[in-house]
Formats: structure tokens, C-alpha cells, sequence
């Protein structure tokens, strides 16, 4: 079947022999370097099934094979005004950006704790106006009575 050039290639995740659904995995192992599998949650020495799949395909060379590739990279990377410094500065940037989520959502969080606290004050306020209203309805409905209860009599 073929696949248009707009097209995305999702991966389900896999269900593993314990009926948990494998979570999708990163190699960092010399030999697969960033290849990404499906692997089972419980690893096989606490009993898990150890269940395992390669989405990626197997490269059919690796950088670190050939030193003058990975030497010519690295001189390409380290002459002036290059990719490396752009990479590291942008890196930066997002980590900047990351931290001010950060201090946002901790922000965030907190007025929602202290709106969850003035919620729970108002509901408890409204509870005790509605025993007061219960209490002053049930008094009027006594006086009532007892002046009814007199004028009969």
C-alpha cells in the first residue's frame, strides 16, 4: 500500500503477553542508538513476560563506525559561526521558556489551591445560611402553632 507524502505513520502500541499495552521505548545502547521499540512494562527479571518489538529499522551504518565521517562533523561543528553555537543558544532559549512554564504553573497552581479554598468557604457559608433558614422557618412554623393553638382554645 502506498502512502501519500502528507501522510503520518502512527504506531499502536503493542499489548503484551500480561494484557499491558507496551509503552514506546528509545534505545540508548551503543549498538542501536536511538532506535525506538515496544517493550513490556515489567521487566523479565520481576517476572514480567519481557515482551519486545524494533519499530525502527536496523541502520545499515552508524557514524561512530567511520571516524574521519564523525572528525569531518565534529571540524564542520567547531569552525566559527556554526550550527553547534545556534543549536546551544536556541537550546538555551527553550530551556528559558521551559522555566518560565515552570514558574507559571506554579503560579497557576497556587491560585487555584487558594480558589479551591475560598470555594470550600463559600459552599461552607451557604451551608450555614441554610441551616439558619431551616432553623427561622421551623420557628415561625412553632409560633404559628401555638398562636393558633391559643386562639382556639
Amino acid at each position: 500500500m502506498r502512502m501519500s507524502k502528507n501522510s503520518v505513520k502512527i504506531e499502536v502500541p503493542d499489548l503484551c503477553y500480561c494484557f499491558e499495552f507496551c509503552p514506546l521505548r528509545t534505545s540508548r545502547t551503543p549498538l542501536n542508538p536511538s532506535r525506538r521499540f515496544f517493550g513490556c512494562k515489567v521487566p523479565k527479571e520481576n517476572g514480567g513476560y519481557g515482551y519486545f518489538r524494533w519499530i525502527d529499522p536496523k541502520p545499515s551504518i552508524f557514524v561512530h563506525q567511520y571516524p574521519e565521517v564523525e572528525s569531518s562533523l565534529m571540524i564542520k561543528c567547531n569552525d566559527g559561526e556554526n550550527p553547534c553555537d545556534r543549536l546551544k543558544q536556541k537550546l538555551k532559549d527553550v530551556e528559558q521558556e521551559r522555566d518560565t512554564f515552570y514558574e507559571k504553573l506554579k503560579d497557576s497552581e497556587e491560585k487555584l489551591i487558594t480558589l479551591r479554598q475560598k470555594l470550600k468557604k463559600v459552599k461552607l457559608e451557604r451551608e450555614c445560611a441554610k441551616l439558619k433558614l431551616n432553623r427561622l422557618v421551623l420557628f415561625l412554623l412553632i409560633v404559628l402553632t401555638v398562636k393558633w393553638f391559643f386562639n382556639m382554645v
